[in-house]
């Protein structure tokens, strides 16, 4: 992409100049290409015929329709795998009595996802960048199927291990549709919709987390406080365990194999035709002599000093929400006793629940205002003012506040999620969505493992007080953080500027 002349430090100015003298390289006819009529317009397409990559006017550009049913396809595949996610460490107690297994153990089926997406990423994104969406979806969506399918041989409770296997699967399924949400908007929804998809991309993922929360402690059977190990289990309570894990597995494995089926049938890695001047420019470039390869891209996102910057904080959110909802029901238990099992799986459904509204919310906010920079500071502050507040709560026991607050944390940490992955295809413009995406993932796998192995200990030896004192601390280290981030929205700039 060098003779386009794209450099990381751009200027808003720089861009400008960037777009004019990549229009002005172009035939004239490209400046027909006026108004905000999406639905239809011309713009120059690459002719693969041709060694020299001539432009052929006589295409168009404009949306498909079909483009809400595949973002549907998308949102229940993303569901069930994040479903996957969280089932088991919502019933931590059932979990450690019944297999006879340690609190340890439980953790490790939440933070496998993000051991393998640490070191899954950078393969995966190669598959998504040079194969396209068709088949890195198929890949995800068959290797969740066969994840569910294996977990159903793991009900018996001399079988946690094949649980284990089954959970890898679908985690090494999430490296092939966490990145996908900004990827999927941008190529096939028009530049003013794509924050609102991007934000219904991540609606998926955090129903699925709503139903982890909600379902498993529904088919448990209510554990009193003195059910210390599986000792203590009555013949009653392990067959109501063993009926709970069947309709689980079973249920699932049905479910991922209708999405496997659904995507291999309707899904295409982009329309024929771009949505928006940002795609059909991107398209021109990827045609050109200049592509980049990956590694490429990883070396501009590297150097890009708000990218950077953007990655801490991104990590540093979404690591503190994913190791909240990992011991989320240890932190209940243990303060309120293990009868409040079923309470803890309602207070994380609230959390999610609410983080749907708030990513929609924050999705709408972002595009109707375009401040980004202010939208991501003002979401950072009113969640670590929700953390304080759930600190407060679960230090004086009240059951009421402690579902309020959690309602509060939910809607701007989840909220956060979508904004982050447009913010950071705004500031890294033009490397692929699924690249800065892909990255800002792995940071936020990599601060949630620190931060749930670092938790554990902490309720343990301690009290879940100090554990939400340190995730306050992570946020407010992010809050200052984002004052630092500049508002360099190179994605808008082209699209403003490219005709």
């Amino acid at each position: 992409m060098d003779n386009v002349g794209f450099e990381e430090n751009s200027s808003v100015s720089d861009m400008t100049a960037i777009t004019n003298d990549f229009r002005s390289s172009l035939p004239s006819s490209i400046n027909d290409c006026s108004g905000d009529n999406l639905n239809e317009r011309n713009f120059p397409i690459i002719n693969d015929d041709d060694d020299d990559k001539s432009i052929d006017f006589k295409e168009k550009y404009h949306v498909y329709r079909i483009r809400h049913f595949l973002l549907l396809i998308f949102i229940t595949l993303s569901l069930t795998n994040a479903f996957h996610w969280i089932e088991y460490s919502i019933i931590e107690k059932i979990v450690c009595d019944y297999y006879g297994i340690s609190t340890f153990w439980v953790n490790c089926t939440s933070v496998i996802y993000m051991f393998i997406y640490i070191i899954g990423i950078t393969p995966a994104t190669y598959v998504q960048d040079r194969y396209g969406l068709r088949v890195c979806l198929i890949f995800g969506s068959s290797i969740n199927a066969l994840g569910s399918w294996i977990k159903c041989l793991s009900v018996s409770r001399s079988r946690f291990w094949v649980a284990m296997i089954g959970q890898t699967l679908v985690a090494i399924a999430q490296l092939f549709t966490l990145n996908i949400p900004p990827m999927l908007a941008a190529q096939w929804f028009p530049l003013n919709e794509v924050t609102r998809a991007t934000a219904f991309g991540v609606f998926g993922n955090q129903v699925g987390i709503a139903l982890g929360f909600l379902i498993p402690p529904l088919l448990m059977p209510k554990l009193n406080s003195t059910s210390n190990d599986d000792e203590n289990l009555s013949p009653e309570q392990i067959i109501d365990i063993e009926h709970g894990f069947n309709y689980l597995v079973w249920g699932l494995s049905i479910i991922t194999t209708v999405i496997f089926l659904l995507i291999l049938i309707f899904f295409k890695n982009r329309p024929e035709q771009p949505p928006s001047k940002a795609q059909a420019l991107i398209r021109f470039m990827e045609q050109s002599e200049s592509k980049q390869s990956y590694m490429e891209s990883i070396v501009k996102l590297i150097k890009n000093p708000n990218f950077v910057l953007l990655f801490i904080n991104y990590g540093l959110i979404a690591g503190v929400f994913y190791a909240l909802s990992t011991v989320l029901s240890q932190m209940i238990t243990r303060t309120m006793g293990p009868e409040y099992l079923v309470e803890a799986g309602y207070m994380g459904l609230t959390i999610t629940l609410s983080g749907i509204i708030g990513s929609v919310v924050c999705g709408y906010l972002l595009g109707w205002s375009g401040k980004y920079k202010l939208v991501n500071l003002l979401i950072y502050i009113f969640s670590l003012a929700g953390t304080a507040a759930f600190c407060v709560a679960i230090e004086i026991r009240h059951i009421n506040l402690l579902f309020i607050t959690c309602a509060l944390l939910g809607f701007f940490m989840t909220g956060y999620l979508p904004i982050g992955f447009e913010y950071a295809a705004e500031v890294s413009y033009p490397q692929p969505e699924s690249t800065s995406a892909g990255l800002l993932n792995a940071s936020a796998q990599i601060f949630g493992i620190i931060f749930t192995y670092a938790s554990t200990p902490l309720i343990d030896y301690y009290n879940s007080v100090w554990t939400n004192i340190g995730y306050s601390i992570v946020l407010a280290i992010g809050v200052l953080l984002s004052f630092f981030i500049k508002n360099d929205l190179r994605r808008q700039n082209a699209q403003m500027h490219s005709v």
